[in-house]
């Protein structure tokens, strides 16, 4: 089937999804269960063989749980469509984006810091790094490349690998904390959280992770680095310049302030919450700025190709939601709470280390982020460890933001390494020592958190 329609049949799956948060009719579930299983079927072709091989692995083990169980065909069904939140958030959140770009927002950024570069000293990587973790927190993994192009265009000089680098891992900084993201959404979903509960305490575990970056930067080298040396051109225009930052900056100010009230006053999760507001406030937004036109257009091309980009993760997602509800139905997540429970011993910081380790290793040979901690959220029950929930989320969003840093699959490390023109394995052997003392600087925060009541 052309790669157009399936994009725009995961569109409408999303916005059936929307629909069903607010009206619970079992026929919109049906429905975009049914097309999900479809979007799941064509992924499959498209795939690379690793992927297909692990998705075809967990849709046999999860067809076997069901007939095991005699699941009914209907719940069976229904599981295809059980990540659709997840979909909803990767789908949409590009519309933001695409916004800001549309609108001459980023181009105005750009513009900034040239004329910025004029006037002060330059300090690349430390701009790099906040312009990554903040611009990241909403736009996710395209938050890199805009970044990079930024300082290409805008920076007088910076030493390229380097500069990635510093990029990745302020990319790792949003993965603890930010409601925009995949795998805080996922973990609000799986505890049935509040932002709040763990947003929180993910900025304070963001925060500590940020002040250890430094350290590594000086003993961050590459063979065969180089330079990017700029000749910066004149802003002529400062004038439209201010104006769309200020018009940025208001935008990103509704955006929070919307994300928030429409979870508080309809009282549904984040995660659809942040689906809604990213797919209606661009619209509205484009058309009060008279920049509907342009909007709509690029929004349609985001559409019609969405699965031709995002295939793997549209396959991957589906098969992690009915993967995990034919765990939840089975003793696994008993069994592997047991045997968690006597190989840490019950000891915390034990616990979050296997955790880590564990994550990391499966995430190393190929097994998506999505799938590893849906299977262990599915699992790992709060109670039998004697912790809150909220404990429990956190420790799986470090393991991710752990794992994904050290994955030669994942799409921030594939990110890096094509933007410093490096092996995958060359990006991730460099960041092993940090993300090894981050492994034992986290375990030893989230367990005083534990042990002091915090979470």
């Amino acid at each position: 089937m052309n790669d157009n329609y399936l994009g725009t049949a995961a569109f409408a799956a999303v916005v059936l999804y929307l629909c069903h948060v607010f009206v619970s009719a079992a026929v919109l579930l049906y429905i975009f269960s049914s097309i999900a299983a479809i979007l799941l079927f064509f992924s499959l072709f498209k795939m690379n063989r690793i992927n297909r091989t692990v998705v075809l692995v967990l849709l046999l083990t999860g067809s076997s749980l069901f007939y095991f169980y005699e699941t009914t065909f209907a719940k069976i069904w229904m599981s295809f469509g059980e990540n659709m939140n997840l979909l909803a958030l990767f789908l949409l959140i590009p519309f933001l984006g695409i916004l800001m770009s549309e609108s001459g927002y980023l181009q105005a950024l750009q513009a900034f810091f040239l004329e910025r570069e004029k006037r002060r000293a330059s300090h690349p990587y430390r701009m790099g790094f906040f312009l990554t973790a903040s611009m990241g927190s909403i736009l996710n993994l395209g938050s890199m490349p805009l970044v990079y192009n930024i300082g290409y265009e805008s920076f007088s000089s910076f030493e390229n690998k380097r500069f990635v680098m510093m990029l990745l891992r302020a990319f790792g900084f949003c993965m603890l904390w930010s409601p925009y993201f995949i795998n805080v959404g996922l973990i609000l979903s799986l505890y049935n959280l509040s932002w709040i509960q763990i947003g929180i305490p993910g900025l304070a575990l963001a925060t500590i992770y940020a002040l250890f970056i430094p350290l590594f930067f000086r003993k961050t080298i590459f063979a065969g680095e180089y330079k990017i040396i700029n000749q910066q051109p004149s802003v002529h225009d400062i004038k439209t310049v201010k104006h769309r930052l200020f018009m940025l900056a208001a935008f990103v100010l509704v955006l929070l302030i919307l994300s928030f009230a429409v979870e508080s006053v309809f009282s549904i999760s984040m995660l659809a919450s942040v689906s809604i507001i990213a797919l209606f406030l661009p619209l509205l937004w484009s058309a009060v700025t008279g920049n509907s036109r342009v909007y709509i257009q690029s929004a349609l091309q985001h559409v019609q190709g969405s699965f031709g980009r995002l295939y793997n993760e549209v396959g991957i997602f589906i098969t992690a939601g009915f993967f995990g509800e034919a765990l939840s139905i089975s003793g696994a997540g008993e069994w592997l709470s047991t045997m968690m429970m006597k190989g840490s011993g019950g000891i915390i910081p034990l616990l979050i280390l296997m955790l880590i380790a564990t994550a990391v290793a499966l995430a190393f040979v190929g097994i998506h982020p999505v799938i590893i901690v849906l299977g262990f959220g599915s699992s790992l029950q709060p109670a039998h460890f004697g912790v809150e929930p909220a404990f429990m989320g956190l420790m799986l969003l470090t393991a991710w933001m752990m794992a994904v840093q050290l994955s030669p699959f994942s799409g921030s490390v594939l990110m890096a390494s094509n933007l410093m023109r490096e092996s995958p394995w060359s990006v991730i052997r460099k960041n092993v020592p940090f993300i090894a003392l981050m492994a034992l600087v986290m375990t030893t925060v989230l367990s005083f958190m534990e042990w002091f009541g915090l979470l």
